[in-house]
């Protein structure tokens, strides 16, 4: 593949800024009926210049945080997505426009079951040639959760919240199940790498644990596992958000960065990036979310900070135990169908777990020094082992609820007391290397959507992965490819 023109691409971004700018300041009005836009209009009236931001962006869209202050310094902000029908570094990939529009849909239809979960959507208008522009609420939340999975210290309201939110999504009625159907085919887009990852266990050099528990399956039981996966993928029984990992979840910024244990006082949360929205299963939801908070525990664990790995472990448990409640309730669902989303679930965190396995998405921001490659490798070769035994209790549908239950719980114990036992020199514990950078991750349109489609191109997963570095390395979008959809 040829090498992006980058003084096209830095030349590409900048017009569409303008773009961006001279369309929100046309909306914006001392007459609109939204307030946000009416103080802002207010504001242009009396001579405030309006700033755009780059929030993310290079691939299949932009994203920016638009603002300007009032006579007395007042900033007030709107968040933006500029779409457009294909991957800016790979044309040749069609991305859907409609997707923007479905996303906008799916915001306003959350925000009417969970008001204050969601930012609320302003417009969605077409603008130029082929693009969508979206323009919501400036979250009244805007850090990352992933960090408090990284400090080790996290709130555990936030677990009610999130697991009420997506229970009344999943249990929504009159509801269009076709919703975003001309995604589908993104939503297929891990399962060749799954599939790569899976073939490697079986081949002689792979001499870890993970590849030992492949061998000792077999390749035929492996190759079960996989496609009782993929046979979840089209599977459409209720709405979901499609990506819901903890780098697409905002919480209240801490005090202080200093401050490991003390959280926002409003314990608010706000779900974002709803453009992968649609039918599926309601395991997809929570076994996507439970990805991160394994692998930090796992770090936490061979840190010596047993207490920080079970505060991980911990919010998991409330998550499951208060949505299995929820929909329990607002459904009243039977004990089968339950086992069916939990076994689901944990197809969907294997999938996770074995895509960071085999990738090392998310490594740079675990709570650990990336150049201890010994711990690293022993916290990867945990992740991936507890990633293929639920990949395969996922397909035995011979299995209760209780027992699925004992699994997921018995090998995380399992893996943590391993790597509790590892090291004698218990490490300093440090917050968040990610919030402290600044930095902001959406990997769902980085890391499984847009690139992952590399592997549509090439089978080659070493190419896949030079690629995903060329990337991150990029000196035209440099950061903004790594930052955060609201």
């Amino acid at each position: 593949m040829a090498e992006p023109n980058w003084e096209q691409v830095s030349k590409d971004k900048e017009e569409k800024k303008q773009s961006v700018t001279s369309y929100i300041a046309s909306k914006c009005s001392i007459d609109s009926v939204v307030d946000d836009l009416k103080t802002i209009g207010a504001c242009l009236s009396n001579g405030a210049k309006l700033e755009i931001d780059i929030l993310t962006g290079g691939l299949a869209n932009y994203t920016y945080k638009i603002s300007c202050k009032d006579p007395s310094g007042t900033e007030h902000k709107l968040f933006a997505k500029l779409s457009f029908p294909f991957a800016q570094l790979f044309p040749d990939k069609p991305c859907p426009l409609s997707r923007t529009q479905n996303e906008y849909e799916m915001m306003k239809t959350f925000h009417e079951l969970s008001p204050g979960l969601v930012a609320t959507p302003y417009f969605c208008d077409d603008i130029g040639d082929d693009m969508k522009l979206l323009v919501t609420q400036w979250s009244p939340v805007d850090e990352q959760f992933a960090n408090q999975f990284i400090d080790g210290s996290v709130d555990i309201r936030t677990a009610t919240k999130i697991a009420q939110g997506i229970s009344n999504l999943h249990c929504s009625t009159d509801v269009d199940l076709t919703f975003n159907e001309n995604m589908r085919p993104w939503f297929h887009s891990l399962t060749p790498i799954l599939k790569d990852i899976l073939n490697g266990l079986h081949q002689p050099e792979n001499q870890d644990r993970v590849g030992a528990r492949a061998k000792e399956v077999g390749e035929k039981n492996t190759a079960d596992m996989f496609d009782a996966y993929v046979s979840t993928v089209d599977v459409a029984e209720v709405l979901i958000h499609g990506d819901l990992h903890c780098f697409n979840v905002l919480v209240g910024a801490k005090p202080s960065i200093e401050t490991l244990e003390n959280f926002d006082a409003s314990g608010s949360v706000v779900l974002c990036d709803w453009e992968m929205a649609h039918g599926g299963t309601a395991g997809h939801d929570i076994g996507t979310l439970r990805s991160f908070p394994i692998s930090s525990a796992f770090v936490h664990a061979i840190n010596g900070h047993r207490h920080a790995a079970l505060d991980c472990l911990s919010w998991l448990n409330t998550l499951w135990s208060s949505y299995e409640a929820a929909v329990l309730a607002l459904a009243g669902i039977s004990e089968e169908q339950i086992t069916r989303i939990f076994r689901h679930s944990l197809q969907y965190t294997a999938l996770y777990l074995l895509a960071y396995y085999g990738l090392n998405i998310h490594r740079e921001f675990l709570p650990i020094d990336e150049s201890n490659t010994e711990d690293l490798d022993m916290v990867k070769e945990s992740i991936g082992l507890v990633g293929l035994k639920y990949l395969e209790w996922g397909m035995d549908e011979s299995l209760s609820l209780d027992e699925l239950k004992q699994n997921y719980e018995q090998t995380i114990e399992e893996e943590m007391n391993r790597l509790l036992t590892t090291k004698k020199v218990r490490r300093n514990r440090r917050s968040s290397v990610l919030r402290a950078s600044g930095r902001r991750v959406s990997d769902a349109n980085l890391h499984f959507a847009d690139l992952e489609r590399l592997s549509i191109l090439s089978a080659d997963r070493a190419s896949f992965v030079s690629k995903l570095e060329t990337l991150h390395s990029d000196p035209v979008l440099g950061e903004e490819v790594t930052a955060s959809a609201q």
